[in-house]
């Protein structure tokens, strides 16, 4: 796809909705994906300007009615409020937009009747209000779990925001405790993805021949059937999505081995090995 192929397709969506597209929208409508775009701009924010758009999105101010009223139609379309993952799916906008200007995702509809009530527009909002007031104390992940959607859980509920813990610069990082053996925490970084890809590679059915500093990182033979062997090509990554970050051609590669999988982009042609998933299962 060409530059001047995802500007059309951009300019398309703005036209059909009537205003700027947001990722989420441009993905659904279009084939444009986060790899097409950073191939041939900085980012979305600059796709968006070159294509004769308003950008939107991180590090442009919004509205707070503007922002309350997509998560109010939201409401109003479940006949509850949303939870943050709901949100964060379906929505126009950030959610941690919501976090920002309102402090917790518990206190949205607060904010959001305070906001309807200053703007006089109790008519408007008149059935959106009346679930909010009927949900009061049951948007906390805890108070969700208490009315019945979702499984009971011993982990500590922090719907409020945390202080910061200070991270001592002169410390090295290290991951949460890991059952892997061999292993006492899990990887931080690609290096310790590596290690561990080694601790499993025979357990994937893998047997490495070249492992290098160039792309692609890994050059390994595969079981994929009973006596049968085929060579892959293989990027290691701490998440997946620092493949696109990056800037790797997808065709110079078969297989992402990473320890997060955040990329819900990544092009299918593209398989995804999430060591931290396989090691749960192992």
């Amino acid at each position: 796809m060409t530059k001047q192929e995802i500007m059309t397709g951009l300019q398309m969506c703005a036209k059909k909705l009537g205003r700027t597209p947001t990722t989420a929208e441009v993905k659904r409508m279009t084939k444009i994906t986060d790899y097409r775009i950073h191939r041939h701009f900085a980012n979305v924010s600059h796709a968006f300007r070159e294509a004769g758009l308003e950008a939107r999105g991180i590090g442009h101010r919004l509205d707070a009615m503007t922002l309350l009223a997509d998560w109010a139609h939201m409401v109003r379309k479940l006949g509850r409020p949303p939870s943050f993952m709901e949100y964060r799916k379906a929505g126009h906008y950030g959610a941690n937009s919501f976090i920002n200007k309102c402090g917790a995702w518990s206190k949205v509809g607060e904010r959001f009747q305070a906001l309807v009530r200053e703007n006089k527009a109790e008519k408007e909002w008149a059935d959106v209000l009346k679930i909010v007031a009927a949900w009061e104390g049951r948007t906390t992940a805890e108070g969700r779990r208490k009315a019945g959607y979702g499984r009971p859980s011993d982990r500590p509920i922090q719907d409020e925001p945390q202080p910061r813990r200070k991270i001592k610069p002169d410390r090295p990082i290290y991951g949460a405790p890991s059952k892997l053996a061999g292993m006492r925490y899990e990887p931080v970084n690609e290096a310790g993805v590596v290690y561990v890809f080694g601790l499993m590679a025979e357990k994937l059915g893998m047997e490495v021949e070249r492992i290098q500093t160039a792309f692609p990182d890994c050059e390994a033979m595969r079981e994929v059937a009973t006596g049968k062997w085929q060579r892959v090509k293989i990027e290691f990554e701490y998440a997946s999505r620092n493949f696109l970050d990056h800037k790797h051609p997808v065709d110079g590669c078969d297989i992402i081995v990473c320890w997060v999988h955040n990329w819900a982009e990544c092009p299918e042609e593209i398989e995804v090995i999430e060591l931290r998933r396989m090691a749960r299962v192992m």
